[in-house]
């Protein structure tokens, strides 16, 4: 099965419009999510998780109740890197859990969860399929990034962020923020499952949201969400079952 699993319901109706014999369920008595097929693969839409404790806790019970084979993160974030413009798409080659930093208490970097490397990195062939996929979209301008993903979205903390983001990864240029994408990958690798995050650039960060903008990301979901669409149908499953790709955590 793969998951498709978004912030907002509009991160993610792309997807529920193209889902074939389609399913309504509620789990954990609160989310409702859609089930049915994508070119006779099995799929799986979820929204409303817009915090990455929620996505993680969410996700880890979907894996643990189902046969779940990729994970695909969709949806909107925020540029802060300034080659990065508002409607280009982040495509992710890592994530990293921007909200921690245990290095006054034990012997790791910041942003290290101990046991665990400072990146989530994107199992390469995934990454390959979707951007090859979303590159032949005309209307796409793609960036590979690296994801900062944080709950606490506030100015200060957004400010901080763009000032020291190469303390967190000294060799990337590209960088996004999000807010749900950290625990997506925490979820799925602890439960051995491949992922890869593909979101709109909704504003950078010297800039604030606005109708203009918003109205800007919804119409690129639709480029986004063929390009994801067209890569569904091309990974097979043997190649997105890769166990092995996460034993070196």
């Amino acid at each position: 099965m793969i998951v498709i699993v978004g912030d907002t319901h509009d991160d993610v109706l792309y997807f529920e419009t193209i889902l074939a014999n389609k399913k309504q369920e509620i789990i954990l008595d609160l989310f409702k999510i859609q089930t049915g097929t994508i070119f006779s693969q099995e799929a799986l839409v979820l929204h409303d998780m817009s915090t990455n404790v929620l996505a993680s806790s969410v996700l880890t019970y979907l894996i643990q109740t189902r046969i779940v084979d990729l994970v695909i993160c969709v949806g909107k974030c925020i540029s802060i890197s300034e080659n990065l413009k508002a409607g280009d798409i982040a495509l992710s080659t890592n994530v990293i859990d921007a909200n921690v930093d245990l290095s006054m208490f034990k012997d790791v970097g910041m942003a290290e969860i101990p046991g665990f490397s400072r990146e989530f990195p994107v199992q390469d062939n995934l990454y390959r399929y979707l951007a090859d996929n979303l590159g032949k979209r005309p209307r796409i301008e793609l960036h590979g990034v690296t994801y900062l993903s944080s709950d606490n979205m506030s100015k200060d903390m957004i400010d901080y962020l763009k000032k020291h983001k190469t303390l967190f990864n000294e060799n990337e240029s590209s960088f996004v923020l999000d807010h749900n994408s950290a625990g997506i990958a925490l979820a799925s690798i602890l439960g051995g499952v491949p992922f890869v995050c593909a979101k709109v650039i909704e504003y950078g960060i010297d800039h604030t949201n606005n109708l203009k903008t918003y109205t800007n990301v919804l119409t690129r979901y639709i480029d986004l969400g063929k390009g994801v669409i067209q890569t569904i149908n091309d990974i097979g499953r043997s190649d997105v079952q890769e166990r092995n790709a996460y034993e070196q955590y």
